[in-house]
């Protein structure tokens, strides 16, 4: 529920005006320029604090209405997010908007790989071979866990073409857009998906902040790594992209601090950070292939 929506709702609950304390600094705000521009309540002085009173209730009750189409328990819980923000502020993105679940594309050529949940089994080797990927959704109850290692890689043109992999690679190859989606790290956070968990982002500050999230979400009993290009020393100063860099330096600097506090810090991260500084630029997973 928004701020004055709520705001309005607590004071069409009591049967007295309400003090200041009753509402959030926020809601305090929203109610000031509400009565501003309708003066449909009244906000006064009581001795050295502040009073809240509906003057027209017929009309606040008509506006929370317009506002609010329906409350949160009018509403069946089957309903998803997004569909609730619609009954509830007129716009699906206001209030919780994110999804219950997301859905992992994924690829494997080893037929050993195998993802298993409740009796059900799935070999993305024959999926991949027969129609280019596999897929799983992934969401609360989801309780899909794999044999192999798995490997994130932060932009499609790394999942199209794959003959960068090394040689003998026998996980699944999973591809994520930017940001590793929080449904993703919970889910990897509940339990042990997979013995080992391979991030290759872009080395920017984006990557570096999902590499840091990963670490905190993680399950204790599966492995990380940073996936390494070759020579990517000699590649941030011949191939870098400085508008990525400064784009995300703030975030990279910050990444980087979190990973010294989370004792995390390698000397292959201090290297990147300090060619990635000296030369103000950050380094593209595509450039893989040069």
């Amino acid at each position: 529920m928004n701020a004055l929506a709520e705001a309005l709702k607590r004071l069409l609950d009591s049967d007295e005006p309400l003090t200041a304390s009753a509402f959030t600094p926020h809601q305090r705000k929203q109610l000031e320029q509400f009565a501003l521009s309708t003066r449909l309540i009244d906000i006064g002085k009581q001795g050295r604090g502040t009073l809240y009173r509906i003057v027209n209730r017929p009309s606040v009750i008509a506006y929370l209405q317009q506002l609010q189409p329906l409350a949160e328990d009018e509403l069946p819980d089957a309903i998803p997010v997004r569909g609730k923000n619609i009954g509830t502020h007129r716009d699906s993105k206001k209030g919780k908007s994110g999804h219950e679940s997301c859905y992992l594309l994924i690829k494997a050529w080893d037929k050993q790989v195998v993802w298993r949940q409740a009796g059900k089994t799935l070999n993305p080797a024959e999926l991949t071979e027969n129609f280019g990927v596999a897929a799983l959704q992934i969401g609360r109850d989801a309780g899909w866990h794999s044999n192999r290692p798995l490997l994130l890689v932060e932009n499609q043109a790394l999942f199209d073409c794959c003959d960068w992999l090394p040689e003998g690679f026998n996980g699944s190859l999973a591809y994520y857009a930017g940001q590793l989606p929080d449904v993703l790290l919970q889910w990897l956070a509940a339990e042990t998906r997979t013995d080992e968990v391979i991030l290759f982002p872009d080395y920017d500050g984006i990557g570096l902040a999902n590499y840091a999230r990963l670490i905190d979400a993680l399950h204790p009993a599966t492995r990380l790594h940073f996936y390494w290009l070759p020579d990517w020393q000699d590649k941030i100063a011949r191939f870098g992209n400085q508008g990525a860099w400064l784009k995300t330096r703030v975030q990279f600097e910050a990444a980087i601090a979190k990973l010294d506090a989370m004792q995390a810090l390698t000397d292959d991260f201090k290297q990147l950070a300090s060619l990635s500084q000296r030369h103000g630029k950050a380094l593209e997973q595509e450039a893989i292939w040069l």
